[in-house]
C-alpha cells in the first residue's frame, strides 16, 4: 500500500500526455468519474478476476478514487465528469443489452467538476455459504474507502491467479466477495449476501474482440439478469495498449503472463500460448507482452 499513492498519481499524470496511451487513459478516467458523479461512489462495484484487462481497470479506478479523496492531488490532474457522456437510466422495458461479459480478463471539453456525494459505507455484510469475503483492515492506510468488488472464479482456477487476486485485495483495499459457479448466479448471490447491497453499476474489463465484447460503453444487463449498469472504460483498448499501460506504469500483474499465458481461463482449458514457445528462455516461454499477433491472444484457450 505504501507505494500505491505515487503509482496512482503517475496514472493521472500519464493521462495528460497527448499520445495514444495518454488519451486512452484520460477517456477512461473521465468515463469513470462521470458515472461516479451520476450514481455515487457507494453504488459502484468492480468485477475483478485477476486478468490483465481487469488489472488495468482496477488501477485506473483506484486512480480516480485517489484523485477524489486525496486533497493534495493537483487540481489539473483530477478527472472531471463530461456532460457529453449520457449515463442511461435503469430500463423499464425490455432492453437489447447483453448480460455482464464473462470475458476472462474479460472527449469533448469537460465542464467544471461536479461534487461527488460523500460515500456512505455499504450495509454490514452478511455471511453467505457460497462466498468468501475479503475485507481490508481498518488500518490499511488506504487513501480511499474500500473498493466494492466481486470475483467470479472460473471452474478449476489457477492457484497463482487466486493468489494474485488476494494480493490485490490488500494492495488496493478491496472489499471483495469471491464466488464460484456461473456468472448470473454469482451476481444474484452477491446482491443476496449483502455485499452488493445498493450496487447500481459494475465496472467491467471487457475489450472489443473479447467474447461478448460487442457492447456499448454503458449498458444495462438483460432483464432476466440482476440489474446493473455495465461500465466498460477500456472497451476500445487493444492488447498492445493493455501491456503498454502495465509495463510503462509498472503495475503488478499475475505471474502467469510471464510464462507464456496470454489469456486466462481454467487449468483444464488454458495452456501457454504456442506462439510464445521459446526453449532458450528460463521458463521455456516468452512473456505475454511479446506476442506479436494480437488476434492470437486466445490461442492457448481450448
Amino acid at each position: 500500500m505504501s507505494d500505491l499513492p505515487s503509482s496512482l498519481l503517475a496514472v493521472l499524470e500519464r493521462a495528460t500526455q497527448p499520445d495514444r496511451l495518454g488519451l486512452l487513459i484520460q477517456e477512461a478516467l473521465v468515463l469513470v468519474q462521470t458515472v461516479l458523479e451520476h450514481l455515487g461512489e457507494e453504488a459502484i462495484a468492480i468485477s475483478f478476476n485477476g486478468g490483465k484487462d481487469c488489472t488495468v481497470l482496477l488501477h485506473i479506478y483506484a486512480a480516480v478514487l485517489y484523485a477524489h479523496h486525496d486533497k493534495s492531488t493537483p487540481s489539473h490532474l483530477r478527472p472531471t465528469p463530461s456532460r457529453s457522456i449520457k449515463v442511461p437510466s435503469a430500463p423499464t422495458a425490455s432492453p437489447t443489452s447483453r448480460p455482464l461479459s464473462s470475458s476472462s480478463e474479460t472527449p469533448a471539453t469537460a465542464p467544471p467538476p461536479l461534487p461527488i456525494p460523500n460515500p456512505t459505507p455499504p450495509s454490514p455484510p452478511t455471511s453467505h455459504p457460497h462466498a468468501t469475503h475479503h475485507h481490508p483492515k481498518s488500518d490499511s492506510g488506504s487513501p480511499y474507502p474500500p473498493i466494492r468488488s466481486i470475483y467470479i472464479t472460473a471452474p478449476n482456477p489457477f492457484p497463482a491467479l487466486d493468489e494474485f487476486v488476494l494480493s490485490c485485495t490488500k494492495r488496493y483495499a478491496m472489499d471483495l466477495y469471491r464466488f464460484g459457479g456461473g456468472m448470473k448466479a454469482a451476481l444474484e448471490e452477491y446482491l443476496g449476501c449483502g455485499g452488493g447491497n445498493g450496487v447500481q453499476g459494475v465496472l467491467v474489463g471487457t475489450r472489443q474482440g473479447d467474447p461478448n465484447g460487442e457492447v456499448p460503453i454503458l449498458a444495462y444487463t438483460d432483464p432476466a439478469w440482476p440489474q446493473f449498469l455495465r461500465i466498460h472504460p477500456i472497451l476500445h483498448w487493444t492488447y498492445a495498449d493493455i501491456w503498454d499501460f502495465l509495463l510503462e506504469l509498472n503495475v503488478p500483474y499475475c505471474v502467469l503472463y510471464d510464462i507464456g499465458y496470454t489469456s486466462l481461463g481454467s487449468t483444464t482449458n488454458t495452456l501457454p500460448n504456442p506462439l510464445l514457445l521459446n526453449p532458450s528462455s528460463e521458463s521455456g516461454w516468452d512473456p505475454a507482452y511479446k506476442l506479436q499477433d494480437a488476434s492470437q491472444e486466445r490461442a492457448g484457450r481450448h
